[in-house]
């Protein structure tokens, strides 16, 4: 397979000289740095030899990588927990009821079974989520990887991620998954078909996953805090007008990702709430204000506010104005849009985004048939000129306003 790949040019891109929107650049803590730079992940990449890869990605690549490959601990099959759980409910419910015929009985063996349902479902819909979250992925696709970068070419974008600063990875008997996000959203997945040498490319995943096995999620990426003072791997055209800095939770406000996550959160909080008083209020109507039900009760409890804390960190940590969603440099050009980050860089053209937001503070621009969306704010820009450059880069050659 031959390709032509984007190589390094001598255009780096520094932060303006004074911006007053500005914060100083966060500093990462020894043990998140520690997290990026590891002596075994690093002998690895020395002896790694540059593997090129070409196939058709599905998503049903997607679900498999992201659901089969152990890469992310919270998708843990739940099958064959499900159908020994529900085997020995039924099963000792129908000793019980051989010795004492009692119906509440069956209300009570019931519980765990519809506890292990609602898991699946959870977990059915997580999954789902995260490939939509993916999908854009989808299609024809071709690239390499080697001791500095993980590079994919799409049809309308180009990604390189810096493979120190791969978080975790995954495998099965026909898939490889790569994870540089922290927080676990975005996926690099690869079939073991993708590559000429398929036994050669699971020798690689396994060393891979040594270096880096699967990790808990964060809820932010730290990492990504950080202003990327990296040399772009593409050019801009003449006309490009830069961007570089931090973007805040706040500066969503307004915007319709912005409404769009206020509506999410207020939709879960209401849906858990209905479901876990309904539930307890249930068990005690069946089980009475014993000992035991009152125990159970209290269990319920437990497993219904642990998603509810989950969801106020996660809150806390996304929309605190203490520190940035993230920072980003780049620019916007006739061709497309060029960003990077601390983690990797990728250069889009138009046709990748199927939908787009100008507010008074911040440029959105949505990929096709996925919820992710490229973020750049105003003060990112060294002045109104330039600002109202990338508005009408936006306006003119990117997708419609809805």
């Amino acid at each position: 397979m031959c390709f032509q790949f984007p190589l390094p040019n001598e255009r780096t891109i520094s932060t303006p000289s004074f911006n007053p929107y500005e914060p100083p650049a966060a500093e990462l803590s020894s043990e998140e740095s520690a997290s990026v730079e590891s002596a075994e992940l690093e002998a690895l990449l020395e002896s790694l030899e540059r593997m090129e890869f070409e196939t058709d990605l599905t998503r049903a690549d997607l679900a498999d990588g992201i659901g089969q490959t152990h890469v992310r601990t919270d998708f843990v099959n739940l099958r064959t927990l499900a159908a020994i759980v529900i085997f020995l409910c039924l099963f000792v419910a129908l000793l019980y009821l051989m010795v004492i015929p009692n119906s509440a009985a069956l209300i009570v063996f019931s519980f765990p079974i519809v506890v292990t349902f609602a898991l699946l479902v959870l977990r059915h819909r997580a999954l789902r989520r995260a490939v939509d979250l993916n999908v854009h992925r989808c299609g024809a696709i071709h690239g390499y990887l080697d001791r500095d970068y993980f590079c994919v070419v799409h049809a309308n974008q180009t990604r390189l991620m810096r493979m120190d600063h791969l978080v975790c990875a995954g495998r099965n008997a026909q898939t490889m998954t790569l994870c540089f996000d922290a927080t676990q959203m975005q996926m690099e997945v690869l079939p073991f078909r993708a590559f000429a040498d398929h036994e050669q490319a699971k020798m690689l995943a396994d060393r891979l996953i040594a270096a880096r096995p699967s990790c808990a999620l964060q809820l932010v990426d730290r990492r990504r805090q950080l202003l990327p003072n990296a040399e772009p791997l593409f050019s801009p055209q003449a006309n490009a007008v830069f961007y570089s800095g931090a973007i805040y939770a706040s500066q969503l406000q307004g915007t319709k990702l912005g409404h769009q996550w206020k509506t999410e959160l207020r939709r879960f909080a209401l849906t858990l709430a209905l479901c876990s008083t309904t539930t307890i209020v249930a068990w005690f109507y069946f089980a009475g204000f014993t000992w035991f039900g009152i125990g159970v009760g209290l269990v319920l409890l437990h497993l219904f506010w642990k998603p509810v804390q989950s969801l106020i960190k996660a809150r806390q940590a996304t929309l605190s104005n203490n520190a940035p969603l993230m920072m980003s440099s780049g620019w916007f050009d006739d061709s497309g849009q060029f960003s990077m980050a601390t983690t990797g860089q990728s250069k889009s053209n138009w046709k990748l985004f199927d939908e787009s937001e100008v507010s008074e503070r911040m440029i959105l621009l949505k990929i096709n048939r996925a919820n992710i969306w490229h973020l750049v704010a105003r003060p990112q820009f060294e002045d109104d000129d330039a600002w109202e450059s990338a508005c009408r880069f936006v306006r003119r050659y990117g997708p419609p306003a809805n």
